[in-house]
């Protein structure tokens, strides 16, 4: 738990920020850019996965923060560990996401 809140936080919302903006009626939207994944990323390259079918993929996300004054864009990226098939256990049918990083410092494995 303690990875996944400092992790939320490294996208700029701790619980102090979060309710002041949410009084005052400010908001954050994420949306898709661009991936890249596994062969395409030198650490992976350098270390391989450690089972078939899990994949890291660094996806770009436009970010808009919202106040009712002002607005504000940037580009984040954001690591995604999803496990695939044919991992022994990945859903049969489709990859399932079981980490993210969004830290500056983020790791890959």
């Amino acid at each position: 738990m303690s990875v996944l809140v400092q992790e939320f936080e490294a996208t700029g919302i701790n619980a102090g920020s979060f309710a002041s903006l949410a009084g005052k009626g400010a908001y954050r939207v994420a949306t898709f850019e661009s991936m890249a994944c596994d062969k395409e990323l030198v650490k992976v390259r350098e270390r391989p996965a450690p089972w078939v079918g899990l994949h890291v993929c660094t996806v770009r996300l436009k970010v808009v923060d919202q106040t009712a004054s002002s607005s504000n864009s940037y580009t984040a990226p954001v690591s995604v560990m999803a496990n695939c098939p044919p991992a022994a256990t990945a859903p049969p049918d489709r990859c399932q996401m079981v980490g993210f990083y969004a830290s500056a410092s983020r790791i890959v494995y």
